[in-house]
């Protein structure tokens, strides 16, 4: 099973039909350069920005397969929602919770992205439903660092002032509680849910989807 989150300033929708396909594109951005007497060649450089689209149903009536919280809501309202997106110019987190059918909880992600644009599509005969077509991407905060020059040993050195840290301090250690998942701690304690795999080195956990109640787990 699949719920797909989108969450932007506290406030959470909880797509009605979890998407049949996630595409994640990944491209690695490369400079192609004329070398004498060699000819053209390439230049390898950070992997770019992950790109995402998938498509998802607005049904108009409550079908049996549709996933609620706080009650059924029309496609009009996910619509309205989705337009915020694009007039706010603020990314939007993307959320996917992934459990098998006996319950056994999957790796989860989270990925904050920004609506590139979207698609709405109506089909004829379906009472009402919409299905809308999104293309988003990832979104990475632009950050500056601050320098300021000091005079150390008679000479002038430059040193960073670094960006300000959350005041929140990280523990050492973080005792497993019943219904946690490696995800769910690192979102909790760590502030990135990505940053689940790290934890599992850290444990030298093979299998980040087994954890117990009770288990205590190095963070720092």
């Amino acid at each position: 099973m699949y719920r797909f989150y989108l969450k932007q300033n506290e406030q959470q929708i909880l797509l009605p039909v979890a998407p049949s396909e996630l595409v994640t594109r990944v491209e690695g951005e490369s400079q192609k350069v004329e070398l004498v007497n060699i000819g053209e060649g390439s230049i390898l450089k950070d992997i770019g920005l992950r790109r995402i689209s998938f498509t998802v149903l607005l049904p108009a009536v409550q079908y049996s397969f549709v996933q609620t919280e706080g009650g059924f809501q029309p496609p009009i309202f996910f619509l309205n929602q989705f337009r915020q997106y694009k007039i706010s110019k603020k990314p939007v987190s993307l959320i996917v919770f992934r459990k098998l059918a006996d319950g056994t909880e999957l790796f989860s992600g989270n990925m904050d992205i920004s609506f590139e644009e979207y698609t709405v599509l109506e089909k004829g005969g379906e009472q009402g439903d919409f299905w809308v077509e999104i293309q988003a991407k990832e979104y990475r905060k632009i950050t500056s660092t601050t320098y300021k020059m000091e005079q150390k040993d008679g000479q002038m050195v430059v040193e960073e002032f670094g960006a300000k840290r959350d005041g929140k301090e990280i523990p050492n250690t973080y005792t497993v509680k019943q219904g946690d998942s490696l995800w769910k701690i690192a979102q909790t304690m760590l502030n990135d849910g990505n940053r689940f795999r790290e934890i599992a080195e850290k444990n030298n956990i093979v299998n980040p989807n087994k954890i117990q109640v009770g288990q205590i787990l190095r963070l720092g």
